[in-house]
């Protein structure tokens, strides 16, 4: 039998053999690409699902803090307005349906559920395909904000739709588990057999579609630096000093690095993304490949994310490295758990509904089978517990070390049973949480009070039995082989859509490649923006920094930033970090740009004349302003001193008919709006 870490043979892996019919050769050609591409662990699925659902809740929650603002018709940019000027040619949105705050607040409410449906895996199927419109409804909403952390979101949500990933991990699985066996005894509880769908690994087009999309992402934003700042190995330098995208702890990065170490980063950032295609794609070795690979991603994007605002690309592309997992990360991580946790036997009230029915819950849990049950009466036989009529009730369970006899109740007893669980470990502070840091108190509790709560949640004995299911009708069958050939036929067309897109939107790519897309499939890549060009500060990074900044006069004659509620500031030169999050700043930079006048009147002047209806104070009125880009350079490699500070005037406003009131300035003349970039 060939080692856990000795790679087959090529005639062994399913390579094509010289000399073999060329129609055998085809069909040992697909068996290896099958086996080596198209086939997942659905413990991976589940995990990848876990990671994904938390973070579409905290993008979530992200977006809605911003929602008055940014989504709502109080905000910049009403949906009425956006209808009729949409953003794109193909542009759909269901957050065009949500006008008023309050609308926008149940909008996000109910993306809220849907993802945390599909995060515990709840009609897991449903609520993937549901999450899909949600996040890429909200892009559409505003692809202003949008930059490459959204596309990536939309991507893997994608991607996502059609891979079982309720599996494992989820109430899906718990459900369909209970429904299929019905145990009845103690016997049924030690039959540790598992089905199939529990074991059988995924085979689909969609896992190839994954794992190749996450290779181009790293191979495009590679070959599109071509710039000659990216190969002095300035760029970090550069990076650090964009004040608008930067967080606190790369302000201080910038005043102490020296120049030569950030050279060193920059050209290790190119060497780790190279590096990062043959680890995802190596079709052999891959317990070590796939493994540097998802230690490359956390390394590169965990400092991305905490160095830099860049929403949600960081974290999301970390969450699409838990594709990568192979059965043997799954038997080395539980080789390694099991000589960390210790087995345990939980003896029970054998005449309690409710501790059958939590035996029966420990059980699916129990995937480490650590744990062994037995009833209170078969553990005390030829003993006088107490247990028989009119004699006092075991305990409802307690645990019992066999190593060396050993008792456990209480707390002590669900933390020896957490333990023994996969990660129950790591899981013990939710534990706690859930029990509101009693589960002792809570347990005695539900032991003293077992058949109330069992009749409660109409909890018998045995289990409730159901009518097995006999074998599938041939059209059933017919119907499932058809549900599968229609699933793989559209990841092969959006495959070709994927590709068409990466072809024409990365600049790279030889212009004799470039081709027109057809209508169905431009609409196909741009209504869900799945788009497909990569190349985060490529050719070269950004070496202008600059930001909004509002003047803006009230009734009073005050001077205030309506975004800040400060006095305006139009000197970048003296910031260190501007504390703006990835929308509002990419908002800012956006908005300036020529191509997004249309969205500047009515949008954001009417937000801005709003201002006073957001602080209640009448005297807040907005009787002018004056919208300026303010921008400067970014300090030379080896300076500090950013220089060539400018304010560009965008957009200008006074109040029709105004006068200034006695003593006070009259209004200044209105500004010249000038161009502040394409």
């Amino acid at each position: 039998m060939r080692g856990a870490d000795e790679e087959p043979s090529a005639a062994a892996a399913g390579a094509p053999a010289a000399g073999a019919p060329a129609e055998g050769r085809l069909r040992r050609l697909g068996r290896w690409i099958r086996e080596h591409y198209c086939t997942i662990d659905v413990r991976t699925l589940g995990l990848f699902r876990l990671v994904l659902g938390a973070l579409l809740i905290g993008d979530c929650l992200r977006h809605w803090a911003e929602a008055s603002w940014i989504y709502s018709n109080e905000g910049v940019l009403t949906n009425h307005y956006h209808l009729f000027h949409p953003s794109s040619g193909f542009n759909f949105s269901l957050y065009h349906a949500f006008s008023s705050l309050g609308e926008v607040h149940v909008a996000f409410a109910l993306s809220l559920f849907c993802f945390f449906c599909f995060f515990i895996g709840w009609h897991t199927r449903l609520f993937s395909i549901l999450s899909f419109i949600l996040v890429t409804s909200r892009d559409n909403r505003i692809i202003m904000i949008e930059n490459g952390g959204y596309v990536v979101v939309n991507l893997i949500t994608c991607w996502a739709m059609f891979m079982p990933t309720g599996r494992r991990f989820s109430v899906d699985a718990l459900i369909r588990s209970y429904r299929e066996r019905q145990e009845r005894t103690a016997a049924d509880l030690a039959d540790r057999r598992r089905p199939a769908w529990v074991e059988q690994p995924y085979v689909s087009g969609i896992v190839l579609l994954a794992i190749l999309n996450l290779a181009t992402i790293y191979y495009f934003n590679v070959v599109n630096k071509s710039g000659q700042i990216w190969r002095r190995g300035e760029t970090v330098h550069y990076v650090l000093h964009l004040d608008r995208m930067v967080t606190g702890l790369a302000v201080v990065a910038r005043e102490y690095l020296p120049l030569w170490t950030k050279k060193g980063l920059t050209w290790g950032v190119l060497v780790i993304e190279a590096l990062l295609v043959p680890w995802i794609l190596s079709p052999y070795g891959r317990r070590f490949t796939r493994a540097l690979a998802m230690g490359g991603m956390w390394g590169l994007h965990g400092s991305f994310g905490v160095m830099m605002r860049l929403g949600p690309f960081s974290w999301f592309m970390i969450a699409w490295s838990f594709l990568l997992p192979t059965a043997q990360h799954w038997e080395a991580l539980e080789r390694w758990y099991r000589r960390r946790a210790a087995p345990r036997v939980v003896v029970y009230d054998g005449g309690s509904p409710l501790a059958f029915a939590l035996m029966r819950l420990l059980l699916r849990l129990d995937a480490l089978e650590l744990l062994r049950f037995e009833e209170a009466r078969a553990a005390a036989a030829g003993a006088d517990d107490g247990a028989g009529a009119g004699g006092p009730r075991p305990e409802l369970l307690v645990v019992r070390d066999p190593a060396d006899g050993r008792l456990f109740q209480g707390a002590e007893a669900l933390r020896e049973i957490v333990q023994a669980l996969p990660g129950g470990r790591f899981a013990r502070p939710v534990v706690w949480a859930l029990t509101l840091g009693a589960p002792g108190a809570l347990l005695g509790l539900a032991s003293r009070r077992r058949d109330e709560v069992a009749r409660f949640f109409g909890l018998g004995r045995r289990a409730r039995a159901r009518a097995a299911g006999g074998p599938p009708s041939p059209l059933s069958e017919k119907l499932a082989r058809g549900r599968g050939v229609a699933r793989e036929a559209l990841v092969a067309y959006l495959g070709l859509c994927a590709v068409s897109q990466a072809i024409n939107e990365n600049k790279s790519v030889p212009a004799v490649l470039k081709h027109k897309q057809p209508t169905f499939v431009q609409a196909t890549i741009v209504y869900p923006r799945l788009l497909q060009g990569w190349g985060m500060f490529a050719p070269n990074p950004i070496t202008e920094d600059g930001s909004l900044a509002v003047d803006a006069i009230t009734i009073d004659g005050r001077h205030v930033d309506p975004f800040t509620g400060e006095p305006p500031d139009l000197d970048l030169s003296d910031a260190r970090g501007l504390g703006l999050g990835q929308i509002q700043q990419d908002y800012f930079n956006r908005i300036r740009l020529d191509r997004n006048k249309a969205f500047r009147r009515p949008g954001l002047q009417e937000f801005l004349l709003r201002y006073p209806e957001r602080t209640g104070r009448p005297e807040d009125e907005i009787v002018a302003f004056d919208v300026y880009w303010v921008r400067d350079q970014c300090p030379r490699p080896g300076e500090r001193a950013p220089y060539k500070n400018e304010a560009i005037p965008i957009l200008s406003y006074r109040k029709p008919g105004y006068r200034a009131r006695p003593g006070m300035p009259a209004l200044p003349p209105v500004k010249k709006e000038q161009s502040a970039g394409n």
